[in-house]
């Protein structure tokens, strides 16, 4: 069994990596929403650190995504088409959207002047001393937008996956599903 990529397969790493940001970006995603909708301070609270210290136990998992994505060969197209470009079009717009959400979270929490506490288990301290309203403004700023491009991203990365299943009906889904043995 694999770990690493190769020209015709997925790894093990690549594969766990995926399903676990999937994982991760959904509940990112809807507790987010879910703390942005709050009217009250005293709901909103509660959610938004919920969503930070999901954010926090995911962030690893995420950036390893996106590491390894770019450090791993990608296996060949089981159907070469020119939706290919399309296709690579979406895998780094979302790969983008994941860097820009793990970088822009964190400075908008800490540009704040506030640790990100990660449920009661501990808090990773803010390098900044005060509120820095250079940083927090924008920080948040892309950080509540860059979500928006989540659903049409999602929206086209399914429909290639239909594509494979029901148009060129290649084995493209299982590459992501599990490992393929070698030989």
């Amino acid at each position: 069994m694999q770990i690493t990529n190769s020209k015709t397969a997925y790894g093990w790493a690549a594969i766990a990596l995926h399903w676990i940001s999937v994982v991760g970006i959904f509940m990112l995603y809807f507790s987010g929403d879910e703390a942005g909708e709050a009217t009250t301070s005293e709901a909103k609270t509660p959610l938004m650190q919920y969503h930070i210290s999901l954010g926090a136990c995911f962030f690893l998992f995420l950036a390893s995504r996106v590491i390894w994505s770019f450090t791993q060969p990608k296996p060949v197209s089981l159907s070469p088409s020119k939706l290919d470009i399309v296709a690579k079009g979406v895998q780094h717009l979302f790969l983008a959207m994941i860097l820009i959400m793990i970088v822009s979270g964190p400075l908008a929490v800490w540009s704040s002047a506030y640790p990100i506490q990660v449920f009661d288990w501990f808090a990773i301290p803010s390098p900044f001393s005060v509120k820095n309203e250079g940083v927090h403004e924008p920080a948040e700023f892309i950080h509540t937008n860059v979500r928006k491009i989540f659903w049409p991203l999602l929206i086209l990365h399914l429909l290639g996956v239909a594509k494979s299943l029901v148009i060129t009906k290649d084995r493209t889904l299982q590459r992501m599903l599990w490992v393929k043995k070698e030989g």
